[in-house]
């Protein structure tokens, strides 16, 4: 079989402006080329060690389709191990939230200290930024969604706690959202691209989620967890609320403001750096509302706790990589 390829984007790089993030674009790459799989696993994702079982023939292939900043790739190929040394992390650095979803076949995922195996319908949280390494064989079959890391607002500390963790097909929340990942690749109507950032958000919300349901039930922190996710619930109900403070979110829980902080302080995050982050998405989706079309972004981040729209749009670059008002072109 001739080795043949597709051109593929690196979810990490800048991509076309265009109103159509919520389309099926699809790429295709399939060879049978050892070095060719490597250079097209490297562009579609990120720089890895490839080592394929030695005694069969490799064949690989590769489908992907971006749903706004969400990269999800179909990627099928015979036995190996995928390799994301630190030395690679270090030298080819690329910060990437990412969930692999076995279809086929069977896989085993390596990060932070954990090993968890995977079945068909299983899914994994994993991260770029840190070594990992996946096991897959025989015939497998993987699924893989990306996301910038910046765009998901979960700390570090945090994301340590949450990779390398089965979500099993059959588990609560495994039967609920094995499907709709499968959904992403498989649903042939187009989205628009307003809906495709929604969808590429709440996506990762509901993986996050379903990583914690998985966690261990007799960690320390699991209580903790459960009071700090009532916390950010309120949070998010008053959000539009100006004079949003820790002071207030203490009073309001009948605990001190040093309790709180130090609280949030547990999973590597402070109060006012969430209420931000939090503000900043509310602020990105009232821009993507039909409805708030001709509303001046003065007035939405007003809305939001931003006085000022010069500090908003800093904090707004800073967050999404582009200013509020190109944001908003881009997403007309």
């Amino acid at each position: 079989m001739r080795a043949t390829t597709s051109a593929v984007n690196e979810p990490g790089a800048a991509q076309p402006e265009t109103a159509d993030t919520g389309r099926r674009l699809t790429e295709i790459v399939r060879t049978t080329s050892l070095g060719t799989w490597t250079d097209a696993i490297r562009d579609t994702f990120v720089a890895l060690d490839i080592k394929p079982a030695e005694s069969a023939p490799f064949t690989g292939t590769v489908r992907t389709r971006r749903l706004a900043h969400l990269l999800a790739a179909d990627v099928l190929a015979t036995s190996q191990t995928f390799d994301r040394t630190g030395r690679l992390a270090s030298r080819q650095p690329l910060d990437l939230m990412q969930i692999g979803m076995v279809v086929a076949g069977e896989g085993e995922l390596v990060q932070d200290g954990r090993t968890c195996a995977l079945r068909p319908g299983d899914f994994a949280i994993y991260e770029s930024a840190r070594p990992f390494t996946w096991h897959l064989r025989p015939e497998w079959h993987l699924r893989v969604f990306t996301w910038p890391r910046e765009s998901i607002p979960l700390s570090e500390t945090r994301s340590q706690q949450l990779t390398a963790r089965t979500v099993r097909a059959d588990s609560a929340v495994g039967q609920l959202i094995s499907p709709l990942l499968s959904g992403i690749l498989t649903h042939e109507r187009d989205v628009s691209s307003g809906g495709a950032i929604r969808l590429a958000d709440e996506i990762a919300e509901l993986a996050i989620t379903a990583a914690l349901e998985e966690g261990d039930p007799g960690d320390p922190d699991s209580r903790a967890q459960e009071f700090r996710e009532t916390i950010l619930r309120y949070i998010d109900a008053h959000i539009d609320d100006a004079d949003l403070t820790p002071q207030q979110i203490a009073q309001a829980f009948f605990i001190s403001p040093r309790t709180l902080h130090r609280l949030f302080a547990r999973f590597g995050e402070t109060v006012a750096t969430t209420i931000r982050l939090r503000r900043l998405q509310a602020c990105r989706q009232a821009m993507l509302s039909p409805q708030n079309a001709h509303q001046p972004l003065t007035d939405i981040a007003s809305r939001f706790g931003f006085a000022d729209l010069a500090v908003f749009s800093r904090a707004f670059k800073a967050m999404y990589g582009v200013s509020p008002s190109r944001y908003r072109e881009l997403n007309r």
